[in-house]
């Protein structure tokens, strides 16, 4: 049991964790407001859904009766299979829950800490000539490192917190 707890809390840290920074990155370099505020409002929008309500529907998505995924498997040529039962597939739905409903929070945390970064520095990138890749790389992640580093310890403390009721629900 605690192997399993290890190696699934072990999952959700190394994708889970870098996630949300990503997704903050690619936000703050879009440049189309709509467009920003729409994706940052869809990816927070399962933060607010109760793990009932994640589970039902990733039981509902996945089920071998009439589940999304296995409609697409028999629709392409195979047979459908049991995948919440499949000791293969069934960590890796946990991480892919996890982080779907838990990305958005994350990413609202980088974006607040990325709005506090000051102009002058990217527009004196810009003179030296630094292209957003190099903008992001060495302004934008060290202005940001000091909440990366903050919630890196806020997630290493849950890494014995497996999600018992995730788990079970499930």
């Amino acid at each position: 049991v605690l192997s399993n707890t290890l190696i699934i809390s072990a999952l959700k840290l190394a994708f889970g964790f870098p996630a949300p920074i990503i997704l903050a990155l690619m936000i703050n370099e879009v440049r189309n407001t709509l467009f920003k505020r729409t994706v940052q409002t869809i990816s927070y929008m399962p933060h607010f859904l109760s793990m009932v309500i994640v589970a039902g529907l990733v039981m509902s998505v996945l089920t071998t009766e009439g589940g999304l995924v296995n409609q697409v498997v028999v629709y392409a040529g195979g047979e459908p299979h049991a995948y919440l039962t499949d000791p293969a597939f069934f960590r890796w739905i946990l991480v892919g829950t996890t982080v779907w409903q838990t990305v958005g929070w994350g990413t609202i945390l980088y974006l607040a800490a990325m709005a506090n970064i000051d102009p002058q520095l990217y527009e004196a990138a810009v003179i030296d000539g630094a292209n957003r890749w190099q903008q992001m790389r060495t302004i934008t992640l060290p202005s940001i490192s000091f909440v990366i580093i903050l919630l890196l310890i806020f997630q290493i403390g849950n890494l014995l917190n497996a999600g018992f009721e995730q788990i079970l629900l499930l």
